[in-house]
């Protein structure tokens, strides 16, 4: 008989002393201040050719915040017809407090081995999404191929 009281009161303190590990108290709630501090990050990007036209070597971008996120439009120019840009990469520098945005150009899938000789001036938008605030100052820079070079910056 004691050994069933014993069993029965013990689980049931058991699964009380669990239960606080298990469930979401004062411990284990997200406060609104959760990151603050902390510094940005890049989360998710987002890349797409706007327009393809034959054209000159240009290299423009401008840079635009919208809450959370860096907003980059600009042209890059392609050696041939088979050129597209492509987002190469997208990294913060928490020492600098800099965002690079590095463009460049890569060949058309299945674009063939025949391509027009005209280069091409290439419309894109990037939009980079960061977590924990914006950067200080924001870089971006083109590649066509001849390594990159800074097109535009930004500051906040």
């Amino acid at each position: 008989m004691k050994r069933r009281r014993f069993l029965q009161c013990g689980g049931f303190a058991g699964a009380a002393a669990v239960a606080g590990c298990l469930g979401t108290g004062p411990g284990n709630e997200e406060s609104p201040t959760d990151g603050a501090g902390e510094a940005p990050g890049v989360t998710e990007t987002a890349f797409s050719v706007t327009k393809r036209t034959a054209g000159t070597q240009a290299n423009t971008a401008t840079v635009s915040f919208d809450g959370a996120r860096v907003v980059v439009e600009g042209t890059i120019w392609g050696a041939n017809g088979c050129k597209t840009a492509e987002l190469t990469d997208a990294v913060y520098d928490a020492d600098a407090d800099e965002l690079t945005v590095a463009v460049g150009t890569t060949d058309m899938p299945d674009a063939g081995d025949m391509c027009t000789q005209a280069v091409m001036e290439i419309n894109y938008r990037a939009v980079v999404t960061l977590a924990n605030g914006r950067p200080g100052t924001v870089v971006v820079t083109h590649d066509s191929g001849d390594g990159p070079t800074d097109v535009a910056t930004a500051t906040r």
